[in-house]
């Protein structure tokens, strides 16, 4: 039975698609679907639960000559994960990806506010809603019950970029040696070299050369109450009765042509000056923390 050979382990909007969909394309790849999140049993999914036996099957299709892997973003700010993952694919390398932490906050509240995840437009009043969140209240509830659907804690925007201690629990479960960390900064700047660098640490044929299109911009809904029935019907009943098969796949991809005509690419709103300093001067600390970890000068995103 084949295990993963790596694993992207997150942040979200760090580029993390962009390299699954690089990946995914590499003949001499694996990849199931982005976003299954078998592992983190500590984090809060409102989704069908996915048993052992069939995370493993997902794996079954690939090639003896393939690098197998699987991305889920949220893998990274869980507790549980490394040492779960650990415990059945000890060998497996780690990629994680992670951005300057001001940006990522913005444009996760923009994502999750597309996905019908965030129901709060302000950023700022989205931020003063953490602590309420922690303790589980003022949590909007959703009709995106799919597997790909994130966590509960993916509006503890804070606690998401907190990196230093994020990546050194997986570098306490895997090793240094095998956690690459890689930024959003350099992907965007330099595609060519980071694609370089990921197929040199999972041991893929460097020949490959993918796309290195735009991937997932920033998305906004034409109408939220489509989107909301949209997402009603696709994670609906049905979606639990009707086995894997042609029937399945047409449904899947009606509702994906449903949520394609209801989506519209449109820059970000820029954040308000006075956040944007603020969460800056709050956020340094974390900035320094991943600095000392990581050995790495990241004052740019201290400024």
């Amino acid at each position: 039975m084949p295990r993963p050979d790596f694993v992207i382990v997150g942040a979200p909007k760090c580029g993390t698609t962009a390299i699954y969909q690089w990946l995914a394309a590499h003949p001499g790849v694996y990849l199931p679907a982005k976003e299954l999140h078998h592992w983190g049993a500590d984090l809060h999914h409102r989704r069908p639960p996915m048993t052992q036996a069939a995370y493993e099957a997902l794996f079954d299709a690939a090639r003896p000559d393939q690098r197998v892997g699987e991305a889920a973003v949220w893998y990274l700010m869980s507790q549980a994960a490394p040492a779960e993952l650990h415990a059945w694919a000890p060998h497996a390398r780690i990629i994680a990806m992670l951005r300057h932490p001001v940006e990522l906050i913005h444009s996760l509240h923009s994502q999750l506010l597309y996905s019908g995840e965030e129901d709060i437009p302000d950023l700022a009043r989205a931020l003063a809603a953490e602590e309420d969140r922690r303790q589980g209240r003022r949590i909007p509830p959703s009709t995106h019950t799919g597997l790909e659907a994130p966590p509960d804690e993916c509006l503890l925007y804070r606690q998401v970029v907190d990196f230093a201690p994020q990546v050194a629990r997986w570098q306490a479960a895997f090793g240094p040696e095998q956690v690459l960390v890689l930024l959003h900064d350099e992907l965007r700047a330099d595609p060519q070299a980071t694609w370089d660098r990921v197929v040199d640490f999972i041991g893929a044929d460097p020949s490959f050369q993918p796309d290195f299109g735009v991937v997932n911009p920033n998305k906004a809904a034409r109408s939220q109450r489509a989107r909301r029935l949209i997402q009603g019907l696709r994670w609906g009943p049905w979606n639990r009765l009707v086995p894997t098969g042609p029937l399945r796949t047409a449904l899947r991809q009606g509702f994906e042509r449903l949520q394609a005509a209801n989506t519209r690419v449109e820059r970000r709103r820029p954040m308000e000056p006075e956040l944007r300093a603020s969460l800056l001067l709050e956020l340094r600390p974390q900035v320094e923390a991943l600095e000392t970890l990581l050995g790495r000068d990241l004052s740019a995103w201290k400024r």
